[in-house]
Parts: structure tokens; C-alpha cells; sequence
């Protein structure tokens, strides 16, 4: 509620506590959640940003915090040889996600 609310101060330290106090990395996926989104309402995009590759670093996927236009020409490229030999049908038929912190 403080979220909607738009009272992001409050929220800001109301949200440290679960993230002090949590033992693992699940306990606190909702509330990273909730602190990137409050960053990112409150206009620290960056931090967001930040924040949000920090939490994808703990749970396995490593990110490039800068990204130039080299590296994305590099990803697109990668993710194109990928596809190229699969149909529609392929992709369909994928397995879905069963890891239950990333999805």
C-alpha cells in the first residue's frame, strides 16, 4: 500500500528490514522486487538497474553492467544462431522454467 501510496521514503525504510533479517536468497526476491520497482518510480534508474543485476548475479545469471553498442551487436548475433535452425513448433515445445527463484 505505502508503494501506491507514493510515500517512498517511508517505504524505503520499512523495505530494509526483510532484507537485514532474511536468511536466504528466496525470503527476499519479493522485496528486492519491491525495491527495484520503488527506484525505479522514484527516478533512480540507475540504482534500479544496479540493484536488479546484483539480485541476477545471486541467483546465476551474470550481467555486464555496462553494455555498448559492441556487446549488444554481440547478444543479438548469439541469440540469432540460436534460432536459426528451430521452427516455431521448436520454441513451443521448449521445456517450460521450473526453477522457482527465477521465474
Amino acid at each position: 500500500a505505502i508503494y501506491v501510496t507514493g510515500d517512498f521514503d517511508k517505504l524505503s525504510t520499512i523495505i530494509q528490514t526483510p532484507l537485514l533479517h532474511a536468511r536466504r536468497l528466496e525470503d527476499k526476491l519479493n522485496t528486492y522486487n519491491i525495491f527495484v520497482r520503488y527506484l525505479t518510480a522514484s527516478g533512480q534508474l540507475k540504482e534500479a538497474i544496479s540493484k536488479s543485476i546484483n539480485v541476477l548475479a545471486q541467483l546465476g545469471e551474470i550481467l555486464p553492467e555496462h553494455v555498448d553498442n559492441n556487446v549488444y551487436a554481440e547478444e543479438v548475433e548469439h541469440v540469432k544462431q540460436s534460432l536459426v535452425n528451430l521452427s516455431e513448433d521448436d520454441l513451443l515445445n521448449l521445456p517450460l522454467m521450473t526453477d522457482e527463484r527465477k521465474l
